[in-house]
């Protein structure tokens, strides 16, 4: 049973640029598993250390969502962003913790929920522009509920030195709703093909990588 949890996502498979690891019809690999990890990790990496300079309330996610979109593409399987926002709130809490890094509540949120938010665009939409709509709009839910939890800090006095709410939220509801339609759309364009692939049994038979 618990072998369907970790299924392969076909469509998903077969609308991405990279070869995938995974193959069909056999259960989740050590190897996937450390990949996925691997991606989470990044993904909290990016998100603590790089900082672009954009000064747009939200852009955070560009940094988060393309490591899990790339390991989307790697794995695809069902609840594989769940396993990289696992490994991403663990590395994300150990910087935290270390003081070697800073991750705000909005840009923590955001690790946490991208992938779960991920797995269930990529279950409703699996291929082609349909693919390429529910990245955008995983992108832009998980930002939105970013903004949120940095909402909520904000009116509980738990984020002093910045902005006040009143003059914040309404550029913050923007920006972060179009940030994560961008990194939605970046990770779809980098690791995705936007028109459905024809099918090939004999991939099918030997695997997914193509």
């Amino acid at each position: 049973m618990i072998d369907n949890w970790f299924s392969i996502n076909e469509g998903l498979a077969a609308a991405g640029r990279l070869p995938a690891v995974s193959r069909l019809r056999a259960r989740i690999s050590a190897s996937e598993i450390a990949l996925l990890i691997l991606c989470g990790a990044t993904a909290a990496t990016a998100s603590s250390f790089i900082r672009l300079g954009l000064r747009l309330p939200g852009h955070s996610i560009i940094l988060s969502l393309i490591p899990m979109a790339l390991g989307l593409a790697l794995a695809p399987r069902r609840l594989s962003g769940l396993i990289m926002s696992a490994s991403a709130f663990g590395t994300g809490a150990v910087f935290n913790l270390a003081g070697i890094g800073h991750l705000g509540s909005g840009a923590f949120v955001s690790l946490c929920l991208s992938g779960p938010v991920m797995d269930l665009a990529v279950s409703k939409f699996r291929s082609g522009w349909k693919l390429y709509f529910g990245l955008v709009l995983a992108g832009i839910c998980t930002n939105l509920l970013a903004l949120s939890s940095r909402g909520a800090s904000k009116l509980l006095g738990l984020d002093p030195g910045t902005r006040p709410f009143d003059s914040w939220w309404t550029q913050a509801i923007i920006t972060y709703a179009l940030s994560g339609a961008i990194a939605g759309l970046i990770g779809a364009l980098l690791f995705f093909h936007l028109r459905k692939q024809p099918s090939d049994p004999e991939a099918a038979d030997a695997g997914i990588s193509r």
